[in-house]
């Protein structure tokens, strides 16, 4: 799987460029067009309707077409962009605990127990690793009359 990932990396990359080259073609060629329509107009007067809508419709038609090539282009870049930075982030890596050169691996009980008092118990498992029992005896909500966010 890991030899796909870079070739479908690129094909997506392609699709990419080759969305954005059009979009970008589509707007300079509109724009262009916008721009003979405002000569037409004004300077070679041949009238408000000449192309076949006035003026402030081509200006207001041209504004909604950038702004959807633009909405479409971000659109493509997030998805080509969000999945390879998820990819790409490196994970936070866990720091190992040590007491007195020993290996200390934690538990917890409950698992997800968060806030109150907990008891902590050690274990020694062999010369170099120790158990740390962390047992939950009075939760948060218990210790402060109400419910506690964390």
């Amino acid at each position: 799987m890991e030899l796909t990932e870079p070739i479908l990396e690129e094909k997506q990359k392609n699709k990419l460029l080759k969305a954005t080259k059009i979009f970008f073609i589509v707007t300079v060629l509109y724009s262009c067009w916008i721009l003979l329509v405002v000569i037409g107009t004004y300077f070679l007067t041949l009238g408000y309707n000449w192309a076949g809508l006035t003026l402030e419709q081509w200006i207001l038609s041209a504004i909604v077409l950038i702004g959807l090539i633009l909405t479409i282009e971000i659109i493509l870049l997030l998805l080509y962009l969000l999945p390879r930075m998820k990819r790409q982030r490196p994970e936070k890596p866990k720091r190992k605990e040590f007491i007195q050169g020993k290996r200390v691996y934690r538990y917890t009980i409950p698992q997800a127990a968060k806030g109150g008092i907990f008891s902590k118990t050690y274990v020694l498992i062999d010369e170099n690793r120790v158990l740390n029992l962390r047992y939950q005896m009075i939760p948060p909500n218990d210790l402060w009359g109400h419910k506690q966010e964390l």
